[in-house]
């Protein structure tokens, strides 16, 4: 009996010495899907810093959107009104050499029109108002101006002109002179960097582009004016753009 007894008593100690162990072994242990960077790996060692690339250019394409807009007594009477405008409109563009593809209908509305003159009484629909707009990309900006008058003249009193905006299509070889110098600036601030701090860059370990982004003046200024019995053309000024590019860089030190 004392033998067992002391059996019993050594299996105790070395339970009571093992099983902490474990628990320590185990809280030290990583879990998975985390990931464990030491002090002295080379990674953290190096100098990141991002460079802009910038590069000015004329629009090479332009916008704009022409509707049309017809109030009469019944739906027929300004359907038909606004469909002839309408109409008379999308010719005068397609003769200025607007292909049918960059002609786009972007709006067809037809409104009740109310009078609420008579306080205290329900609004009476007194008419019908029927608008149409089209979207209309100028792939040669020296015609815009003549595209744009003309089809205000073919859509009389009920034409609309509603915005006009510019792009820069063929951007691919602006988009690389815009990345050359982004990347160049990047280092100069790397080396700048480095030199401050007394060392010298290492290899480049890294380079991601983060951005790239075209400012174009969003609308024109556009002057029309009809008091002059002599047609004057409508002055459209497409501005500058700018594409922007980004990068994040990173080098080794030595």
């Amino acid at each position: 009996m004392n033998m067992n007894m002391n059996m019993n008593m050594n299996w105790l100690v070395w339970i009571c010495l093992v099983a902490p162990l474990a628990l320590l072994t185990a809280a030290c242990a990583p879990k998975a899907g985390n990931i464990t960077v030491m002090a002295n790996s080379p990674e953290v060692r190096g100098i990141s810093v991002s460079g802009t690339g910038e590069v000015e250019a004329p629009p090479d394409t332009g916008f704009f959107t022409i509707g049309v807009q017809v109030q009469k007594t019944t739906v027929a009477e300004a359907r038909d009104g606004a469909a002839a405008a309408a109409e008379a409109v999308t010719k005068s563009l397609k003769k200025n050499g607007i292909d049918e593809k960059d002609i786009k209908t972007i709006g067809l509305n037809i409104q009740p029109v109310y009078d609420y003159s008579k306080s205290g009484q329900e609004p009476r629909i007194t008419g019908y108002q029927v608008s149409n707009s089209v979207s209309v990309k100028v792939r040669k900006l020296d015609s815009m101006s003549k595209a744009v008058d003309d089809g205000i003249a073919a859509g009389g009193d009920a034409v609309r002109l509603q915005s006009i905006s510019f792009a820069i299509e063929d951007d691919k070889a602006l988009i690389e002179k815009a990345r050359e110098m982004a990347v160049k600036d990047a280092r100069a601030k790397a080396e700048q960097l480095a030199a401050a701090a007394g060392t010298k860059l290492g290899p480049l370990q890294t380079l991601s582009e983060q951005q790239v982004a075209a400012d174009i003046p969003a609308n024109a200024d556009m002057f029309y004016s009809a008091a002059s019995k002599e047609s004057v053309s409508t002055p459209i000024q497409p501005g500058t753009g700018i594409v922007r590019l980004t990068v994040s860089a990173r080098w080794a030190i030595e």
